[in-house]
């Protein structure tokens, strides 16, 4: 009769091992569970606005951000938001900045389109940096071994700058001057300070 109730006793112990480990493990698709406050609640809210232009020394390029309310994910088929700017750096003669902004339905949509934009038809060789801001970013520049890269204009630099944050995909480019490098990554540190 002991013999029984003891193996019972390890059966049980060993089930509730088991049931407390899946409690505890989190569903790996859903990506990691971050509480935060998070003050956004659209794209629009993370453009800049004219005190963020004047410090960071850009000025808008002919017109305001254009907002698309009802944005469908390509990855796969969600809705969104998604807003796109246009920017020139003071300094940096005929620079051009590009900022998009977009607004995931999910995580898994947000993690799809972030892996297919920032490692599609890029060279490693362009990588600057890879989680400098946040766990999902990454920083480059334009390659001659990037898809068509035999084909840029000598002289004329392309960064890249990505970043996650929340549901949201920020995508900051430029165009022009081999300088630009110091300056996207403020405009990337200034939009993510929007959060709070």
């Amino acid at each position: 009769m002991f013999k029984k109730y003891g193996v019972l006793g390890i059966i049980l112990a060993i089930l509730l091992i088991i049931i407390g480990g899946f409690l505890i493990v989190q569903n790996p698709l859903s990506g990691p569970t971050i509480k935060t406050t998070n003050t956004i609640s659209g794209t629009q809210e993370l453009a800049l606005n004219e005190q963020d232009l004047q410090q960071l020394g850009m000025t808008s390029n002919g017109t305001a951000c254009q907002t698309e309310e009802e944005y469908t994910n390509i990855v796969d088929s969600s809705l969104g938001q998604y807003s796109f700017c246009n920017y020139i750096i003071n300094s940096l003669n005929d620079t051009e900045v590009i900022i998009e902004l977009q607004k995931f339905a999910n995580y898994e949509a947000l993690n799809g389109s972030y892996q297919y934009e920032s490692q599609h038809l890029f060279s490693v060789q362009g990588l600057i940096s890879e989680n400098d801001y946040g766990d999902q970013s990454r920083f480059r520049v334009n390659n001659e071994n990037d898809y068509g890269g035999q084909y840029n204009e000598p002289n004329i630099y392309y960064y890249h700058l990505w970043i996650c944050k929340n549901e949201y995909l920020i995508h900051i480019t430029s165009k022009g001057s081999r300088e630009a490098e110091e300056y996207i990554p403020n405009i990337g540190r200034l939009i993510l300070s929007k959060f709070g």
